[in-house]
């Protein structure tokens, strides 16, 4: 896919932005649809469920027992030493869940003891890693409109109209629906793991689709399914564009790693937090994946076979973080696999300090010293 490109002149801040108050063509109701997708990414995040037949039981389990260590000050030598193996998946210093505003519930303690939630003692390394690399992939994180709209300007020349855009990690949908509404693609589906992301995701597309409809009934002249309209990328299409995006954007409450994305066009991935399981989503993309599907990610490159990089934007030009840009070449059948290796290797002795450090911040806070005045 030898595309030569022109170079973008990218946008790098968000723009301010008026609200589309009086609608005078499609484009307008477009935009307007647009303007209903962006923010909430300082949601609030509801624990997750540690009852029966939960699929995060192990997840709270190994997690609760990791953050009794945090709060008994007596136990935080042995916390570091079973956390410091593994500094190569922890995402920051102290892991995400195991903090304030974590995923984690607190069960009262009868409800601990039916539980039967075993101590850190009894948990292994092996489990310690992969509840790690299970935490960095629920941290919520998403680009900004400006961020996005660099991106569709940045992908739209590689994107042939029709096919089906997968965002594998769609959180809250918002690029999932930008895609639906700025690229003519004939299909949009987000993945998503969390249940309260997903069903925030099907309200926000429920709202956009409201906008829509009274932006067409305040139209001063009612358009028809061929109308011609032009998307942000700059393509021109119809605007029954609009009047079928309903059926063109799916949701799906699902592991990644359980999706068949054979019939995909263009996989987004916002890997910012994805790092440890980045190789194993490579190995799957490479075995269902056609030739010429094209794969977008964030901050880390993918490192195999399979994939030609065609496009890397370094951090602070498309986006804050670093944009690579890949076509799928092979399947897993006939290449080796992604390398093993690591995709980056913090400083234990750096880790270390920078937990101590948050311990201290955590006791100053607790303290009545460090208490804030109501």
């Amino acid at each position: 896919m030898e595309i030569e490109l022109e170079p973008l002149a990218f946008r790098n801040q968000e723009r301010e932005v008026t609200p589309v108050t009086s609608f005078a063509r499609a484009e307008d109701v477009l935009e307007a649809m647009l303007q209903s997708i962006q923010g909430g990414e300082l949601h609030l995040r509801p624990t997750l469920d540690p009852g029966e037949g939960s699929p995060f039981r192990d997840f709270l389990e190994i997690g609760i027992a990791l953050r009794r260590c945090v709060e008994d000050r007596s136990r935080r030598e042995y916390l570091i030493q079973r956390l410091k193996p593994h500094v190569n998946v922890i995402i920051g210093s102290l892991p995400a869940s195991i903090q304030g505003h974590g995923l984690l519930p607190r069960p009262s303690p009868e409800h601990e003891q039916e539980l039967r939630f075993r101590p850190l003692e009894d948990i292994s390394d092996a489990e310690i890693r992969q509840w790690l690399i299970d935490d960095g992939g629920l941290i919520y994180g998403e680009l900004k409109r400006y961020e996005l709209d660099n991106y569709f300007d940045a992908i739209s020349p590689f994107v042939r109209p029709g096919g089906t855009m997968y965002d594998l990690g769609s959180g809250l949908g918002k690029v999932v629906m930008s895609a639906a509404l700025t690229l003519p693609f004939a299909r949009c589906i987000g993945v998503e793991i969390l249940a309260y992301r997903k069903r925030m995701a099907a309200d926000r597309l429920h709202n956009m689709l409201a906008v829509r409809d009274r932006g067409l009934r305040s139209l001063p002249k009612q358009v028809q399914a061929d109308t011609p309209l032009r998307l942000p990328s700059g393509s021109v299409t119809e605007t029954r564009h609009l009047l079928d995006i309903g059926s063109r954007i799916e949701f799906v409450e699902k592991d990644m790693f359980d999706v068949d994305v054979s019939d995909a066009s263009l996989v987004f991935i916002y890997s910012t937090c994805f790092g440890p399981i980045l190789p194993a989503l490579a190995d799957k993309l490479a075995g269902e994946l056609q030739e010429q599907t094209l794969v977008s990610t964030t901050t880390f490159p993918i490192r195999h076979p399979a994939f030609k990089p065609i496009k890397h934007f370094p951090s602070k030009t498309l986006a804050w973080t670093d944009v690579f840009f890949y076509e799928c070449i092979g399947s897993s059948a006939t290449l080796a696999s992604s390398e093993a290796a690591p995709l980056f290797e913090p400083d234990k002795q750096e880790w270390e300090a920078r937990v101590r450090q948050q311990f201290a911040v955590l006791d100053n806070q607790a303290s009545p010293e460090g208490a804030k005045p109501g």
